[in-house]
């Protein structure tokens, strides 16, 4: 077990609720201000949840009655699950997430969103939906993995330093839908694991996040040793040559020879069979928001497909 897994366990959150004090008000100014181009919609927040890393603003007072949070204790329990993507992220990648020139805490705000999350711009707080957290449980924590992963390829230049090809959200949005499994084994959506499969046509660079078996199989993970360093080499080649096409290319070639080979090959097993039976953790079970194990239910239907 990861000693950021063990770190989690001892997390103490301090909460404090603030009312009208200038700190907030000054927080929220700069959350709020054009530069960071947040929703001049957003609500005022009358609470505050501060962790090691991040300040999670709240409110039970707007008019808007999906923007409310009453049960402080979701706060509570999402800070966790970002300490706990933010260990995981710092280890394997040996970086820190991007915060906002002069934080060295990331902001995080609830209220009323279309969608789960969304971490753009990247100075900007994280926002979650606040509807979406009362009434879905279940995503909170795949979500609070994927925004935040927002904020490492951030930290990587995306956005920052250099701007992708378009499509490419393949990239940011299947390496997001990576980082939910790698950090709870767990997605948000059932489609980012079985939609590939669903529809062998699709294709890849059209995928979105339903590109994201494209990125457990470029960490083998669909096999029994899975190389998570391909990714950290994958942000830094990207960080290096500011192309992820590019960079993807190179690491495949360094690490599996031909690239076009590659692609076969994952076009192959996305057909014919993908995760075998000897796969490990955390990509050999990977349950969905209804709890059932997508990766059981994807082997299911392509043995029928084949006849198995």
């Amino acid at each position: 077990m990861r000693l950021a897994r063990l770190t989690v366990g001892a997390l103490l959150v301090l909460c404090v609720i603030m009312v009208a004090f200038a700190g907030l008000a000054s927080s929220m100014n700069s959350i709020r201000s054009p530069s960071s181009a947040v929703d001049s919609n957003m609500p005022s927040f009358e609470n505050r949840c501060e962790t090691d890393h991040f300040v999670l603003w709240w409110t039970n007072r707007s008019m808007a009655s999906g923007d409310n949070i009453s049960d402080p204790q979701i706060i509570n329990e999402t800070g966790e699950y970002l300490e706990k993507a933010w260990g995981e992220y710092t280890e394997l990648f040996g970086r820190r997430p991007h915060t906002a020139p002069g934080r060295d805490k990331i902001d995080v705000v609830f209220w009323d969103i279309d969608g789960y999350g969304v971490s753009d711009p990247p100075d900007g707080p994280i926002q979650f939906s606040s509807y979406i957290w009362v009434h879905n449980k279940t995503v909170r924590k795949p979500t609070s993995a994927h925004e935040l992963f927002h904020k490492l390829q951030y930290a990587y230049g995306y956005k920052t330093k250099w701007q992708p090809r378009k499509p490419y959200q393949w990239f940011t949005e299947g390496t997001a839908a990576w980082s939910e499994a790698f950090v709870w084994g767990r997605v948000s959506n059932q489609n980012k694991v079985d939609a590939l499969f669903k529809n062998t046509d699709m294709d890849l660079y059209e995928a979105d996040y339903r590109a994201m078996p494209f990125w457990i199989y470029f960490v083998q993970g669909n096999h029994e040793h899975p190389n998570n360093q391909l990714m950290v080499k994958l942000f830094e080649k990207c960080e290096e040559l500011r192309d992820e096409r590019r960079a993807l290319s190179q690491v495949i070639n360094e690490t599996y020879g031909s690239v076009d080979s590659f692609f076969r090959a994952f076009a192959k097993e996305r057909r014919n069979g993908f995760w075998s039976e000897a796969c490990a953790d955390p990509y050999k079970c990977i349950l969905g928001p209804d709890g059932r194990d997508i990766v059981a239910e994807v082997k299911n239907f392509q043995r029928q497909w084949n006849g198995n």
